[in-house]
């Protein structure tokens, strides 16, 4: 039987063969290779980071972070836009454990544990004047003598530089990072003709001029500039800015605390809450009907986390909502979920106001009530009330000093703090307890179960009572608004959405 031969292979072929079978191998084992250089290689990011920037850089930034950034630390730029500091990277440098000189010690560095400067949003005061705020390394700026440059570049590409001044409003009890204001103000408007712009700032990391990271803070286009915005009138009568929202917050407190406050405020009024993680889906639950009304804005600030500063940031959140909202009312006000604002003896929230409109701010004092004290009275179906229907005794110990809390005309004020602002324009009006005050439920605004935990016979009614060695007397003035503001919540968001709260 016949068997097939396969025919002869000419020189030719088997040379092509051969390269063919070699150029996989070859283009294999250089991509091997490749791959192995770059697992290798120090990361990216360290090269960056252990750089600064010399004054001798070109003016363009190509990092933008518009006045919406919420807690965005500096972009990193392209690596052509960097001169190392050091001829040799931090990251690659070797220990030297046999120095030439045996008492010549070396301090290595390795990492980078902050940012130099981390933006959080930056804002027009006026037609010259802007504000950036953000968080900056502490240690540089109680130790060191850091400072910052202004500069508006134009769409055209020309630039105009203007003084900087920073505010560390924090009161020093900033942690790793500490809040910065910096109000840059140039001599006119370097928007004038609305063809857009930018304004960017220099951060400097001590006295030197030749270390800084250059970014850009916020951006205007071409025709969006309306001087309008900062004369009256204002979209708002008042404008509410709250601190940091976080831990377990109850809903049922937080229902009650936004339905009192619409009420009391008025619809020319609205809420700005910072959610740090206190703002669980069942907060949220309540909060939307107002959302979607318009009377309240929920921003997400659960980042600020990764940046150590005190309280949760709450002077950096309380100084970026004044600076946000600066020409949104007349009057902004700053106070905590747990505190009600009350207008005693007939006095209305207008006339109390335009009583005190000469001054730029009025701080305003607090009554303390128990969170636990309730009357034992079995005529009163307490699950079903709310916290201030039942807490009805204050702490009435006098002469002693106890947090304040404020209202300020915003378009005065250059920063702020968590119970006054010492950066103002203006008088600071202290004498107004007869005017306003403030019921503070402290520590009830985690409370998820009764808060009648401690019941007092009814006779306290007419007695001063003392609990833990402190005196209580019965008042029961925010009871007498409850059916009033349960009506009006009924009335703004519809009895179902109501019916959905209980």
């Amino acid at each position: 039987m016949r068997k097939d031969v396969s025919p002869p292979v000419s020189t030719t072929t088997v040379r092509f063969l051969v390269g063919f079978e070699k150029k996989p191998l070859i283009a294999t084992l250089l991509a091997l290779s490749l791959v192995m250089i770059i697992w290798n290689l120090p990361p990216y990011y360290h090269s960056l980071i252990s750089t600064a920037r010399p004054c001798s850089v070109s003016p363009v930034a190509v990092t933008t972070t518009t006045t919406t950034t919420i807690l965005s630390s500096t972009s990193s730029p392209s690596p052509e836009n960097f001169t190392a500091f050091s001829a040799t990277p931090v990251t690659s440098q070797k220990y030297d454990s046999s120095p030439s000189d045996p008492n010549k010690r070396v301090f290595q560095p390795f990492g980078n544990a902050a940012a130099l400067f981390v933006l959080m949003g930056a804002y027009r005061g006026g037609p010259a004047t802007f504000a950036v705020v953000g968080l900056a390394l502490k240690p540089i700026h109680t130790f060191g003598k850091p400072w910052f440059k202004c500069e508006w570049l134009a769409s055209n590409g020309t630039s105009i530089r203007a003084k900087a001044v920073k505010i560390l409003p924090d009161w020093g009890y900033g942690r790793v990072y500490t809040v910065v204001v910096v109000n840059c103000t140039f001599q006119s408007n370097p928007n004038s003709d609305n063809s857009g712009g930018k304004l960017i700032l220099n951060a400097y990391y001590g006295e030197s001029p030749r270390l800084f990271e250059r970014f850009t803070t916020m951006e205007e286009s071409a025709g969006s500039y309306d001087d309008s915005k900062f004369s009256p009138p204002y979209p708002y009568d008042y404008l509410y800015c709250g601190s940091s929202l976080y831990g377990n917050v109850s809903s049922s407190r937080m229902r009650e605390w936004i339905a009192y406050h619409a009420w009391f405020f008025g619809d020319r009024s609205h809420f700005v809450l910072h959610d740090a993680g206190g703002v669980s889906p069942e907060v949220r639950e309540v909060l939307e009907p107002w959302i979607r009304a318009g009377r309240v804005t929920l921003q997400d600030i659960r980042d600020q986390s990764q940046y150590d500063g005190y309280y949760y940031n709450q002077f950096l959140i309380v100084n970026d909502c004044l600076h946000r909202y600066r020409h949104a009312a007349n009057w902004t006000f700053f106070f905590d979920v747990d505190e009600y604002i009350y207008l005693p003896d007939g006095n209305t929230l207008e006339s109390v106001l335009a009583e005190f409109s000469v001054n730029t701010q009025f701080t305003i004092e607090q009554n303390p009530m128990s969170n636990v004290l309730c009357l034992n009275d079995a005529s009163q179906d307490y699950p079903r009330q709310w916290g201030f229907e039942k807490l009805l005794f204050k702490e009435s110990r006098t002469n002693i000093r106890r947090d304040r809390k404020y209202a300020i005309q915003a378009k005065n004020a250059f920063a702020t703090g968590v119970h006054m602002s010492e950066n103002v324009v203006g008088k600071t009006l202290h004498k107004t307890e007869k005017k306003i005050r403030y019921y503070h439920y402290h520590n009830t605004i985690t409370v998820h179960e009764e808060l009648c935990r401690e019941m007092l016979p009814v006779s306290a009614k007419n007695n001063v009572t003392f609990y833990k060695k402190r005196p209580f007397v019965y008042d029961d003035n925010m009871k007498k608004l409850v059916k009033t503001v349960k009506e009006f919540e009924k009335k703004k968001l519809g009895t179902e959405v109501v019916e959905n709260f209980s």
